[in-house]
């Protein structure tokens, strides 16, 4: 234990002043420090990977191959997606294939794929602005009925 006989009055009362703040910021959180750090999270140009999921409802009329050819496609992206400043590819993966779920809760949905991106800068330029993406936006336009896009950054709720 501390002696604090020999204190002065005014610094004890400083001392115990500090603990029953930083008490209160630590563990009711005031002025929303937790809550920042969330936001920090997602803002753009963090390094934090952003999912960007992609269901499908592919037209019924279409045979296999085509359908084929549209997955192909989309998988192609991760390489053919280039960062327009350095040239790279800038997309960290790519994954998808055929519905197999057996709970019957897809709404129609056939197909889904699951892109990853480093930020939200690199998901933005995909999304809004990637030659190659929006040019494969426009040539499988006709051959979907449906398409639903979430994407989410881990633990930012």
């Amino acid at each position: 234990m501390v002696n604090v006989t020999g204190a002065q009055p005014h610094m004890l009362r400083i001392i115990i002043a500090l603990v029953c703040i930083l008490s209160v910021f630590l563990f009711f959180d005031p002025i929303g420090f937790a809550s920042t750090m969330n936001h920090q999270l997602a803002t753009p140009g963090s390094t934090t990977t952003v999912t960007h999921i992609v269901l499908f409802k592919f037209k019924s009329d279409l045979d296999g191959g085509a359908i084929d050819v549209a997955a192909a496609k989309i998988l192609s992206l991760k390489e053919n997606c280039l960062s327009p400043n350095s040239q790279n590819a800038y997309i960290k993966s790519i994954t998808g294939g055929r519905d197999n779920s057996p709970e019957n809760l897809q709404n129609g949905m056939t197909h889904a794929f699951v892109v990853q991106f480093e930020n939200t800068d690199d998901r933005n330029y995909y999304v809004e602005q990637d030659p190659a993406h929006l040019a494969f936006k426009k040539e499988i336009e006709p051959l979907v009925e449906k398409v639903m896009v979430l994407d989410y950054i881990n633990g930012v709720f």
